[in-house]
């Protein structure tokens, strides 16, 4: 975390919520500034995740209203060859 570019914000956090990063401090993070640091980042990395997630929901939903204009455009073509083959193979 020791960059060069670095700039301090103020945020303000329930005093339970805090208690909870202190615990968690202590046991786990050597400074309150990492542990806030590597909070931030995965909710970042998270936040990114959920993005493509809700652009790939929006591009499938997109995508199956095209799909199906498309087999409905071609329904009478696939029964017309459904009838042409079972005619062929009945030799009729």
């Amino acid at each position: 975390m020791r960059e060069k570019n670095i700039k301090e914000v103020i945020v303000r956090i329930p005093k339970n919520m805090l208690n909870e990063i202190e615990h968690a401090v202590v046991h786990r993070e050597p400074e309150r500034e990492e542990f806030v640091y590597i909070s931030t980042k995965r909710y970042v990395t998270d936040y990114k995740a959920n993005v493509i997630r809700e652009e790939m929901m929006k591009g499938y939903v997109e995508m199956s209203q095209i799909n199906l204009k498309i087999a409905k455009e071609c329904l009478h073509a696939e029964l017309e060859a459904q009838h042409t083959m079972e005619r062929l193979v009945s030799g009729g």
